[in-house]
């Protein structure tokens, strides 16, 4: 008697990065009955049987790296702390991520080149979080037309980071333009303002927009917004800037309660990020 398996436990060959959490459901009686040459037998699977099955199933999805990150690392359903993998970034207590040639759909198409890509400071408590396939852009690389999410970074009492890139034609047709040939810090928020807030932008939303050139050559606009009706939390720091024919934005966001906490270090954070 074989144990049935959850439905979508068998969507393993998904090239989705969203998280996926199997559930069991109700279990139906696992009896069958087949005839024998004189006398009847009862073939009983037990929950114990399909629980080893289970297990066995999802110890070589890991090894062929099919499983999600968290069931392969620290606590079951827990993704570890970047602080205990990541090194010193040099500016308080943050931590360096530059993510690696085979991270994201669009470092591996080439679209963010693998050989310098974007890298940035953050907290040690925050945890990676799972960007939904149909966000990563990749279905599209390497000619995706819309945004899409590169990474994102979570902690339930400091915030939320994130790196969302976008074809730069949405913003110029001009190629391989400068930021600051594309347009001042105000209109660059106006085409990307929505990305940052997760909804719609006002213009009393802006606390601060400014400029600044850092020691890669680029110029980064960045910004402070409070949008009390943000869906990414209502306060966050922002900074963008322009390489090749991407645009890459950096956002940092939190709620009242993560703000008070950690509104110093996310500053920080987006000081930090380069492209």
């Amino acid at each position: 008697m074989r144990c049935a398996l959850p439905q979508n436990a068998r969507a393993f060959g998904s090239t989705t990065t969203s998280s996926t959490k199997f559930s069991t459901g109700p279990r139906p009686a696992a009896i069958t009955t087949r005839a024998a040459t004189s006398n009847s037998e009862i073939d009983v699977t037990s929950r114990r049987d399909c629980l080893l099955e289970l297990s066995s199933l999802a110890a070589g999805l890991a090894a062929w790296g099919l499983a999600p990150a968290a069931a392969t690392a620290g606590p079951p359903g827990q993704v570890p702390m970047v602080g205990t993998y990541l090194p010193p970034a040099g500016v308080d207590d943050l931590v360096l991520f530059v993510p690696d040639s085979k991270k994201t759909p669009a470092i591996r198409a080439g679209t963010v080149n693998p050989d310098s890509p974007y890298r940035f400071a953050l907290p040690p408590k925050f945890r990676e979080g799972k960007v939904a396939n149909i966000l990563s852009g990749n279905y599209c690389q390497p000619r995706c037309d819309e945004p899409w999410t590169e990474v994102i970074f979570e902690s339930s009492t400091e915030g939320r980071i994130a790196v969302i890139v976008s074809p730069l034609v949405k913003l110029t047709r001009q190629k391989d333009a400068r930021i600051e040939d594309v347009g001042t810090p105000q209109g660059i928020l106006n085409s990307l303002g929505s990305y940052i807030t997760g909804t719609y932008i006002e213009e009393d939303d802006v606390v601060s927009a400014t400029s600044k050139q850092q020691e890669d050559g680029r110029t980064y606009y960045y910004y402070e917004l409070n949008a009390p009706y943000g869906t990414l939390g209502p306060h966050s720091y922002s900074a963008c800037t322009t390489k090749g024919d991407i645009a890459l934005l950096f956002i940092a966001s939190a709620n009242e309660k993560q703000w008070a906490n950690s509104k110093d270090a996310l500053r920080k954070a987006a000081e930090t990020f380069r492209a």
